[in-house]
């Protein structure tokens, strides 16, 4: 039962492949004993936390209290991330963090009814293949959370159109890009256009935005940050909400509870505006979103759209809600010492050789992601090279390892024509590392090594 659900009501990219018994990233979501997790991607697995947690759900969840445990995990999230001030935002879900580049669109929609929507979209190289049709308001999958098919590429609806202005995350050189002038190009270009700007805290390889173009623009464009990756601070949480900037999270990477599990959090103030404006244009993303994705207050959305309990959505955010109260719960200069103390080995180890090079600015990105470069044969490798790689390590079992026998790390990111690869830490593993005597750096300065030795045998044989 918790199998079933765990891969139900999302898209094809959690289905178990026959021929394999995992997904297309090589995982099965209740195969997770033996497995060192240092990866960071809505691929992941149940932790022995999550699978307990599972099975309180399973136990205690009824098709006809699908309401009810929308509105209790509704309120555990704004208890974690409201700091105490009480709803002061609102929760708009989805299946995927993809499913929430359609929320602005979808809102710029209906206050600015017939205007094209400008749609910025910050390091859309570093962000999942599938929020890059989102942002365009395309369908991003084949299958939609009923299970039915839908025909990815395209687009949703032609009741409102979208202008969509990708921004590179990196030049080059592999340097993080400073995007603040041409965002303020764009803006300036646009007077009196209802705009999005997408920005980004903690992409794939941790890139932060510099958030403080927010404060030149208060007004005119609609503020959205994808933290899908999560790996920030309450405090931010608080800043952004409380300048009416929306924030786009998902369960299932820093927290690593299974695929796929999406929220946006909105400052109440936008559901407020939304009320009681015209939503019969959005009918057509009923094939992507339930009555139950959208907030009470927005009546006249839930009307056109199916009502249908998405089980699955319901049990990966009840674990994801487990961990997140379980790890928030340690005091943050703690869990914040555990992640440098972590990076500061591996990162020592990758310098031992010349074979790694690490990712420039990586000050500037987050503490538990290392992104960094590998050579081989008197080359750097490209991204088709990694993949080879990244799968190799995956698919294999180490026996060398301490007390697991497979890694999982993250798959390769593309800047350019050039590539990187990331291990990343998540919560449930920083738990794990903060116990007494827990902090053993062997198997994570062994995953270096066999991803040197690997790359020795796969490309200089």
């Amino acid at each position: 039962m918790i199998e079933e659900l765990l891969l139900s009501g999302c898209d094809e990219r959690i289905a178990i492949r026959s021929e394999t018994g995992a997904n297309q990233y090589h995982l099965h979501p209740t195969k997770y004993e033996g497995l060192l997790m240092r990866g960071s991607c809505t691929c992941g697995t149940l932790t022995p936390d999550g699978h307990l947690s599972a099975e309180r759900f399973v136990r205690d969840y009824r098709t006809a209290d699908d309401a009810s445990w929308i509105r209790e995990q509704t309120k555990r999230m704004q208890t974690l991330f409201d700091g105490g001030r009480g709803d002061e935002f609102h929760i708009y879900y989805g299946p995927s963090g993809s499913d929430m580049m359609y929320w602005p669109l979808l809102m710029q929609s209906m206050l600015h009814p017939g205007q094209t929507i400008t749609n910025i979209v910050s390091c859309p190289e570093e962000l999942g293949s599938g929020s890059i049709l989102a942002a365009e308001g395309k369908y991003y999958a084949n299958t939609n959370q009923y299970g039915d098919a839908v025909p990815k590429g395209e687009l949703v609806t032609d009741s409102f159109q979208v202008d969509v202005q990708f921004l590179p995350a990196r030049e080059v050189s592999g340097h993080i890009a400073d995007r603040k002038q041409a965002i303020r190009d764009i803006i300036a270009a646009r007077p009196g256009q209802p705009i999005v700007g997408n920005l980004v805290f903690g992409s794939k390889s941790g890139i932060k935005d510099d958030l403080d173009i927010i404060d030149e623009f208060r007004e005119g464009v609609m503020w959205v940050v994808d933290m899908c990756q999560f790996r920030t601070h309450r405090t931010l949480v608080h800043q952004l909400l409380s300048k009416g900037v929306m924030l786009m999270v998902t369960g299932s990477k820093f927290y690593q509870a299974p695929p796929f599990c999406g929220a946006l959090l909105v400052p109440k103030f936008w559901t407020e505006l939304l009320m009681g404006q015209p939503a019969e244009h959005l009918r057509d993303y009923g094939r992507l979103f339930t009555a139950a994705d959208a907030p009470p207050d927005l009546p006249q959305i839930r009307a056109i759209w199916p009502g249908h309990a998405n089980a699955g959505l319901r049990l990966r955010w009840e674990i994801a809600l487990d961990e997140m109260e379980a790890y928030l719960g340690i005091p943050q200069e703690e869990t914040d010492a555990l992640i440098r103390r972590w990076s500061r080995v591996v990162i020592g180890r990758l310098a031992l050789s010349d074979r790694f090079g690490m990712m420039p600015d990586m000050e500037l990105t987050n503490d538990s992601i290392i992104s960094f470069t590998v050579s081989a044969g008197g080359r750097e490798l490209d991204y088709d090279d990694l993949k080879k790689l990244f799968d190799t390590l995956v698919l294999r079992e180490h026996p060398s390892l301490n007390g697991c026998k497979r890694i999982f790390l993250c798959q390769p990111v593309r800047y350019g024509k050039r590539s990187f690869i990331r291990l990343a830490l998540g919560s449930y593993s920083i738990r794990k590392l903060m116990e007494p005597n827990g902090f053993d750096p062997y198997n994570d300065l062994h995953v270096v090594d066999l991803i040197e030795r690997t790359a020795i045998e796969l490309f200089e044989s």
